[in-house]
């Protein structure tokens, strides 16, 4: 059951009392988990989950080059910008806006989920016959 604060903080687009937003990603607390054991995950399951998380990882590094490129792109051009070069640095400022800073986190985090599922796939102990 969720708290009366819960509630609030997930009503009011997850923002919490001091105004700030919760965090998003838990990377180091699932590195933290795994170093000491307490993530596991069977080795075929964390292949899978590993795919997958690097699948994402290489999603968020294009936009993330497709904002950069959409920056130096309107920079160089100034006023004098072709409309298709125009809308992609739209797309990418609105992506951006959306995302307020989370393609750069998601950058840093992704790569420790997946050291981490790593780390808990070598933490199942061998099956007794």
């Amino acid at each position: 059951m969720w708290s009366r604060e819960s509630r609030e903080s997930r009503q009011d687009g997850g923002r919490v009392a001091d105004g700030s937003t919760p965090e998003r990603f838990a990377g180091d607390l699932f590195l933290d988990l795994a170093a000491k054991g307490w993530l596991v995950v069977e080795p075929g399951e964390a292949a899978r989950v590993i795919a997958e998380l690097e699948h994402t990882l290489e999603v968020v590094r294009s936009r993330a080059h497709r904002i950069e490129v959409s920056r130096r792109l309107r920079t160089a051009a100034g006023d004098d910008i072709h409309p298709d070069v125009d809308r992609l640095v739209v797309d990418a400022v609105f992506a951006e806006q959306i995302m307020s800073g989370s393609w750069e986190r998601a950058l840093v985090e992704l790569p420790k989920y997946i050291e981490a599922f790593r780390m808990a796939a070598r933490n199942t102990s061998p099956r007794e016959p």
